[in-house]
């Protein structure tokens, strides 16, 4: 036979196992780890990008952009203006 103390620590066990799977099943707590991993991927993949490009701008690889950002930024204050 099982010893007693080893039983009870048994069933205590299996009571939080199924109280964990309780918490764990419904749809409600899928869809939002599901939306959570995925605003973390895309996060964690942008903020990679960054320093990559940051990287291989200081050690010059990448030129500076910021001939393209001002003709961006004059381009979008034009935006339904009138000539």
């Amino acid at each position: 036979m099982i010893d007693p103390e080893l039983k009870e620590h048994l069933i205590k066990i299996e009571n939080e196992l199924a109280q964990m799977h309780q918490k764990t099943s419904g749809m409600r707590h899928n869809l939002w780890r599901g939306v959570m991993y995925g605003v973390g991927y895309i996060l964690g993949t942008v903020l990679i990008i960054v320093l990559i490009a940051w990287t291989l701008k200081i050690l010059g690889y990448v030129p500076d952009f910021s001939h393209g950002v001002s003709e961006f930024r004059g381009a979008f204050s034009n935006i339904g203006k009138t000539q």
